[in-house]
């Protein structure tokens, strides 16, 4: 995608609440029928021993057979102990999310390799029909609790017009949501100004103004092994620094760099 290549860099204040990897294939009844004990003793081992499940509630008086059907849409998930990490196990998905200690990317890589080789080993799946990186981020007085400036200053120009416009303290709530397509990798980037409330790391904040950035970079063609998904992300991951960046002002890195704003 034509986005502007830019450095890497680490930041003091990291503004990123999730990051979720997901990777869909072709459904493999074993993991709804059997259920899934046997990864569940070896990823509990590694760091993820609490069990949680999403089971579809029904209404009563539904035929068994649909209730049956139904039921194999159960979603399996595997936390670390402090819930800061999530493995998702469906019939045709497997997700792993990091939702409170994210650090950088190489730790997040590596913690994700070691879980598709383990659902590789066990599954064996064909090939894979979906590979998506997302990351979430919130610029407000929770994530960068030294700023001084309101949220408006971190909004690229060219996200929201409007802010510069005789209007902009009528404003609000803004939101734009657009879809990035090259042919061969999508994005889909959400970007909002509002109040919301919610989690950053271990604190709460209720209706705090904030910048929330979006962005689920994803392919839906078919891909073959472990290694190759793993290639894929590294990419997206390249892809969604660059349109995090491409939505942010000079305002913004100096907060996050430490330097009040």
């Amino acid at each position: 995608m034509r986005f502007e290549e830019f450095e890497r860099v680490e930041y003091k204040y990291n503004i990123l609440f999730e990051v979720l990897c997901q990777v869909r294939f072709p459904e493999i009844m074993k993991i709804s029928q059997e259920g899934p004990a046997e990864f569940q003793d070896i990823v509990r081992k590694e760091g993820y021993p609490e069990l949680a499940s999403d089971i579809p509630v029904l209404p009563p008086g539904v035929p068994k057979e649909i209730e049956e059907a139904i039921s194999t849409d159960k979603v399996s998930h595997f936390l670390s102990e402090n819930r800061d990490w999530k493995i998702s196990l469906a019939k045709n998905f497997i997700a792993f999310t990091c939702n409170g200690t994210y650090t950088n990317y190489a730790g997040f890589r590596e913690r994700l390799e070691k879980v598709l080789e383990t659902f590789g080993k066990i599954y064996q799946p064909s090939y894979f029909t979906r590979i998506g990186l997302r990351h979430k981020n919130v610029a407000n007085r929770v994530s960068l609790p030294h700023a001084k400036q309101g949220v408006e200053v971190f909004i690229a120009e060219h996200i929201f017009p409007e802010l510069a416009a005789s209007i902009a303290k009528d404003i609000e709530t803004l939101q734009k949501v657009s879809l990035f397509n090259d042919g061969n990798i999508k994005a889909n980037v959400i970007h909002v100004l509002s109040e919301v409330s919610g989690r950053f790391r271990r604190k709460e904040f209720a209706n705090e103004k904030s910048y929330m950035i979006d962005v689920d970079c994803f392919s839906e063609s078919r891909i073959e092994g472990i290694n190759n998904v793993l290639t894929k992300c590294d990419i997206f991951k390249r892809l969604n620094w660059n349109i995090f960046q491409w939505s942010i002002t000079d305002a913004l890195r100096e907060a996050m760099r430490g330097s009040e704003s």
